[in-house]
């Protein structure tokens, strides 16, 4: 027998209210899409077109004389006096030492004599031969004999002219091989004097830059004194070597240049030589774009994120060279494209942003 209606147990007001907002905010869950995520932050900067610079190259070198010549007399004789000390400035023509000539001038008192002797002789004869008293082969050994000494007077004369040692163009006395009173053969180094006009640098290029600088005129090049900062000369092409050095795979470089006034650059000092190495070709659609901004793919693959339109738009590009903090690429992209520099490790395409410009 069930029970009446009076008899059944009442249900509580707090879970009728209960169900009934469940029923509510059930109904409502299907009428509403969840909110969309809010845009990503990113830093852009724009893509920029790239012009290659040259590009200098530093090497260190050695200075080196222009000419090195060993001076001599060209006949041997006693050295009488030595006019120049080593280091000494000269110009071309100066007397630089002296020879005993005493003899040399003997020699040609006497060559001088026999010739009047022989000069007179033959105009006798030639007036004996005039009143036909000589046959014309009376006087032709007198006429062979009066040559051969007027040659002897000249050869003495030269050679006391060889007595004296000049200097054959302006530079400076490097080192005295003689000294005063010292008897030296016709041939014997007496002194050695360098140019001192212009100077040559020498430096061995490595592989890699003699492909690249221009070895000829156009060559730009500067000198830097290691010991002296201030010493600077500009430097010009001389001549280069088509063989490598022996044992290592560099290539000698002889550059010109002329000396400071106010400074001794010697034979044997170092020089740092800086080289201008032309910018190199480079594609026409190329640009450079932070490095940050650069992403790997599969494969070696290289790619872009793009800000379009608040949104990141994947670009595949191509990798050139990297340049300090930046990366030369080329890929279809135009002077106004705005490249994503930071923030954009995990973006997917067609994601919403929000840009930044980076200062």
């Amino acid at each position: 027998m069930s029970p009446s209606p009076a008899s059944r147990p009442s249900t509580p007001a707090w879970l009728v209210c209960l169900g009934a907002l469940a029923v509510t905010l059930y109904g409502c869950g299907d009428n509403e899409e969840p909110a969309p995520p809010p845009p990503r932050i990113v830093m852009v900067a724009p893509a920029q077109p790239a012009h290659p610079q040259p590009q200098t190259l530093h090497f260190a070198g050695v200075v080196e004389s222009v000419t090195t010549t060993q001076l001599a007399f060209q006949v041997g004789g006693r050295v009488k006096r030595m006019l120049v000390d080593e280091g000494t400035r000269v110009t071309r023509g100066q007397t630089l030492a002296r020879l005993d000539t005493t003899d040399y001038q003997l020699q040609l008192r006497d060559a001088t004599a026999r010739q009047k002797q022989l000069q007179a002789d033959l105009e006798r004869k030639r007036r004996l031969l005039a009143e036909g008293i000589l046959a014309p082969a009376a006087i032709e050994p007198l006429e062979a004999a009066l040559v051969s000494a007027q040659v002897a007077r000249d050869s003495a004369a030269r050679q006391i002219g060889y007595g004296e040692l000049t200097a054959p163009f302006d530079g400076v006395v490097a080192q005295r091989l003689v000294e005063p009173d010292m008897v030296v053969d016709a041939g014997t180094p007496i002194l050695r004097m360098q140019d001192n006009q212009h100077i040559e640098v020498s430096i061995d290029l490595p592989e890699f830059a003699a492909l690249s600088v221009p070895l000829g005129p156009d060559l730009q090049a500067e000198g830097q004194l290691v010991l002296a900062d201030d010493v600077r000369l500009p430097l010009t092409y001389r001549e280069h070597s088509t063989q490598p050095r022996e044992g290592a795979r560099t290539y000698r470089l002889v550059l010109r240049g002329t000396p400071p006034a106010d400074y001794n650059l010697l034979p044997g000092m170092a020089m740092r030589v800086s080289l201008q190495r032309p910018a190199p070709p480079a594609p026409d659609d190329s640009y450079l774009v932070p490095l940050s901004a650069l992403q790997a793919g599969a494969d070696d693959e290289h790619y872009l994120w793009l800000a379009v339109d608040d949104q990141a738009r994947r670009q595949s590009v191509r990798l050139h060279s990297i340049e300090a903090d930046q990366a030369r690429i080329s890929g279809p992209l135009a002077a106004d494209s705005v490249v994503v520099v930071a923030g954009g490790s995990k973006l997917s395409d067609g994601q919403p942003i929000k840009t930044r410009r980076r200062d």
